[in-house]
């Protein structure tokens, strides 16, 4: 089995702390979780392949992937910035056709206006504002039965450390 080294911890540079890349990745993928939590989206540990199988209590159910990162030559001239790409999976569960559409587009909305680089400032990337850029890529709907799941793709532009 091969090991990874580990992480180098956070510096302090300026009275700043200075996290890595992959901190500052892994705080801006656990700051999103916790925007979405905020909202009501819930997240649980075990995995449902069939949405049939969620628990009501469960619902809305969210999932937050990271799907690669974007990087930038800057030859040293200026910092570096990076972008990270994600993808926000929420599943809803309405009988009603006409609610859940309403669902659907609420839930929608409700993302694109909390993933905001004020929200994902937060934390442990409070004081270094390494999030310079939220842009919503594309949003899929994709309806089974009672059952909807909405794929939010996302790209976070950060300053890299």
């Amino acid at each position: 089995m091969i090991l990874a080294p580990p992480a180098t911890p956070p510096t302090i540079s300026s009275g700043r702390i200075v996290l890595g890349n992959y901190e500052t990745v892994k705080a801006i993928t656990d700051n999103i979780r916790t925007v979405l939590k905020a909202e009501g989206i819930h997240f649980s540990h075990t995995p449902y392949d069939d949405g049939k199988n969620i628990p009501a209590s469960l619902m809305p159910l969210g999932t937050v992937n990271y799907t690669g990162e974007t990087f930038e030559y800057t030859h040293g001239q200026r910092p570096g910035y990076s972008e990270a790409d994600f993808e926000i999976k929420v599943v809803v569960s309405e009988r009603d056709q006409v609610v859940m559409t309403r669902e659907q587009q609420r839930w929608v909305h409700a993302i694109r206006s909390v993933l905001t680089v004020d929200a994902l400032n937060n934390g442990g990337l409070q004081d270094s504002l390494y999030v310079s850029r939220v842009v919503s890529r594309s949003v899929t709907v994709e309806k089974r039965e009672y059952i909807s799941t909405i794929t939010y793709g996302l790209t976070v532009r950060y300053r890299e450390a």
